[in-house]
């Protein structure tokens, strides 16, 4: 497994979800960083020269440094201060202690008053049902909730002479039997319910808003401040510069959890270059997202009026207002060379094919979980192996496979999917040939807008679309099927 020297920890596979990976291996406390000429990484079978070698800082041992244990790498010219240094070393999800923001508190407050509200109306109302509702129903005026009583199922069988089953009874309740493969995907109720007023509810909300409105004027007029701060003043304004520096670029490294700074000229320079790769990507000359849109409504109302999604699906998974995917790089400093290549990320929150991803993969993630070599995390690959007899010849090998999602071919990578959503049950075909479509549509569609100009990925799978991660691993999974 290669890793970047001088930084002291081994990095990790690559990212398909937000959530951060840790290091197998621990990091290097204390010692010296510096490249060596002739020493090369671990499993690569590369060295760097001193001219490929970049500043890195190292964190100092945390039993004296309350920082945590993230390195920098700064392939940028500018030079940082300690105070600009340790305000990165505390990650890029680090915040500042501010004043509050009372907008955001009163909002909340507002959030949780309706929430209350709500379990209060609805539990009024399901007592209310509870206490007027009877058995001596008719089939004709029956629920599904009436049936699973034994004594309706008597009931019925006076009336009509025998017990019908459980078909009948759903038939006659005109619910239909045939299997549906609706998700629980829907937009947000804004519902707000009038209920007559609560003095247990009115108490509360009006004593913190009474308590909000006089802690923000002890605020504004200065008689009270924050109580204790995160950051030193120095560290504050090594924050405000760093703000100000327009020549530079922060990012976290592809692997590993390190902090790297790169010229903007370079990191602008390496997204260039990777738009350029005519086998993957495509240059539009016009703004495609009108005509996305339009082509996705007509999918989705189409398959709205054969069923196969409701109607609240349908109002999730179709955005009139979508924002522009954009794409950039997570460095590779784990690679050779003076400037690392960058894993390129299409950004897709908001854009109009984000929630068709999310419904795709709902029904994807169940085979990914039932591969023969799937493993969750670490805690799952410990299980695992904890029952193997281990002996003196016994190893543990990993296969990478390079720019995967990229390389995946389309016809290959369908063929796959088709593959396993292929053995659920028949009456799910209308489904499967709508999901494989939704896909189709998906890749088909894969746009995002770099430096003014609009481009099309024609080549595998975006890293950054919800379902990316277990399309990849499903291609891979019926590559073990077949050729392993």
């Amino acid at each position: 497994i290669p890793f970047f020297i001088g930084t002291g920890a081994i990095p990790e596979g690559p990212k398909t979800t937000a959530k951060k990976g840790r290091s197998n291996y621990k990091a290097t406390r204390r010692g010296k960083h510096k490249c060596k000429p002739k020493q090369t990484s671990r499993g690569s079978g590369h060295a760097l020269n001193n001219s490929q070698c970049p500043t890195v800082i190292d964190t100092p041992d945390p039993k004296n440094d309350t920082s945590s244990a993230i390195s920098i790498v700064n392939l940028s010219s500018r030079i940082l201060s300690p105070n600009q240094t340790n305000m990165l070393k505390k990650g890029l999800g680090f915040v500042p202690t501010t004043l509050p923001d009372f907008t955001e508190l009163h909002i909340s407050l507002f959030k949780f008053v309706r929430k209350c509200k709500l379990y209060k109306y609805f539990y009024d109302v399901n007592t209310q049902a509870r206490a007027t509702t009877t058995l001596h129903h008719t089939p004709s005026t029956m629920t599904i909730k009436d049936v699973k009583d034994i004594q309706t199922l008597l009931s019925i069988e006076h009336q009509e002479g025998h017990l019908p089953t459980l078909t009948e009874i759903l038939t006659d309740l005109n619910i239909d039997t045939n299997p549906r493969t609706y998700s629980d995907l829907k937009i947000s109720s804004k519902f707000t319910p009038i209920i007559p007023r609560d003095f247990a509810i009115d108490s509360f909300c009006n004593k913190v808003t009474s308590e909000l409105y006089h802690m923000e004027e002890q605020y504004l007029s200065g008689h009270k401040s924050i109580p204790w701060h995160n950051i030193t003043l120095a560290e504050k304004q090594a924050l405000i510069s760093l703000g100000t520096y327009n020549d530079i670029i922060i990012k976290e490294a592809d692997k590993g959890g390190n902090i790297v700074i790169m010229d903007r000229a370079d990191y602008i320079s390496e997204l260039d270059r990777q738009v350029s790769d005519r086998s993957a990507y495509l240059k539009l000359t016009s703004n495609p997202m009108p005509e996305v849109n339009r082509c996705i409504l007509r999918k989705l109302q189409t398959y709205l009026d054969q069923d196969l999604i409701s109607d609240m699906e349908f109002k999730y998974l179709y955005n009139n207002t979508p924002t522009s995917p954009c794409i950039y790089i997570l460095p590779k400093i784990h690679k050779p060379g003076t400037f690392p290549p960058g894993r390129p990320i299409i950004s897709g929150i908001g854009s109009p094919t984000e929630k068709l991803s999310e419904y795709i993969d709902i029904f994807l993630q169940p085979f990914v979980r039932n591969l023969p070599s799937y493993i969750r995390d670490t805690k799952d690959l410990l299980c695992k192996i904890t029952d193997y007899d281990w002996t003196d010849g016994h190893y543990l090998v990993t296969l990478d496979v390079t720019s995967l999602y990229t390389s995946i071919q389309r016809t290959e990578g369908l063929t796959a999917i088709l593959h396993y959503l292929d053995t659920r049950d028949a009456a799910l075909l209308d489904h499967t040939n709508m999901l494989m479509d939704l896909i189709s549509l998906v890749l088909d569609n894969n746009v995002f807008l770099h430096n003014g100009c609009w481009y099309r990925q024609i080549q595998g799978v975006a890293m950054g679309a919800k379902f990316s991660p277990s399309y990849a691993s499903l291609y891979m999974g019926y590559l073990e099927k077949v050729h392993v």
